[in-house]
């Protein structure tokens, strides 16, 4: 269980707080985070303005760290950019982490503020497990609509690697969810209840889904884990958790956020549920 000095938001640096998680032997079953990408963002500080071999070697840092604070089936959500996603692959890699996926957000109402590149639709997420073999991922939480209704009214016959006849039936709750996720940004009119002044917010939708995702679950089908989001930002982890929990769900969740502001509108978020 997470101390109640541990639960909820914290105001304080992300590299100091987690060796105090550390030392009080903490672990969580997903870690799902939306750090810094290093783009000259506006967070309130220089975090997103380093030079790069500072920058990946705070990320090193970060990682180990993060993995340590794993349980041995947990997992790892890690959102970047395009610019740097390779580099933090590798770095897990290095860290002992095992890779699981490369997912893509996709989104369609972005806007580009360029002409001389195409127009950016998507931002990748890093999955990685603490161990090679177990990790949490519920398939039938997460299903999608199939395309066409007409998959649902026939069995599929096929032969497996050694020839027998196998028959595929479509599942009644959907068909399974793909590595590219399709959740549109917080743009426009239709999202100003939801959209704060943070540069890089997430979606509710979004971060709720990926929660459903890899968040274990007990005999009874409820969610129940612990889940650090060492880059709190304006809440939203927070929000996804405590809108599960009042479902019945018991998910014990620790933010870290370095900027009063940003904590303060957190917790106005979380108190407006």
């Amino acid at each position: 269980m997470i101390p109640d000095a541990y639960k909820g938001i914290i105001n304080g640096d992300s590299d100091k707080v987690l060796d105090k998680l550390l030392n009080c032997g903490l672990r969580y079953d997903l870690i799902l985070t939306d750090p810094p990408y290093n783009v000259g963002k506006d967070f309130g500080n220089d975090s997103d303005r380093l030079p790069l071999p500072m920058f990946l070697e705070l990320v090193r840092t970060r990682v180990k760290k993060l993995k340590q604070l794993l349980t041995p089936t947990g997992s790892i959500i890690w959102f970047g950019i395009h610019d740097y996603i390779g580099f933090i692959q590798v770095i897990m890699y290095e860290a002992g982490l095992s890779y699981r996926r490369m997912n893509i957000w996709h989104y369609e109402n972005g806007f580009s503020r360029s002409k001389k590149e195409p127009a950016t639709h998507y931002e990748p997420f890093l999955w990685f497990s603490n161990d090679s073999r177990k990790w949490t991922y519920n398939v039938d939480e997460v299903r999608v609509p199939y395309k066409s209704t007409e998959r649902l009214k026939n069995a599929i016959t096929y032969k497996d690697k050694n020839g027998n006849r196998k028959i595929w039936k479509p599942s009644p709750k959907g068909a399974m969810r793909g590595d590219i996720w399709d959740f549109p940004t917080l743009a426009g009119k239709a999202f100003d209840g939801e959209r704060t002044e943070h540069p890089s917010q997430k979606p509710v939708s979004l971060i709720t889904e990926l929660i459903k995702a890899f968040c274990p679950m007990n005999e009874d089908g409820l969610f129940q884990a612990n889940i650090l989001d060492p880059f709190l930002g304006s809440g939203t982890l927070g929000v996804c958790c405590e809108t599960l929990n009042r479902q019945g769900h018991d998910i014990s969740w620790t933010g870290i956020e370095i900027e009063p502001k940003w904590c303060e509108i957190a917790r106005r978020r979380i108190d407006s549920l």
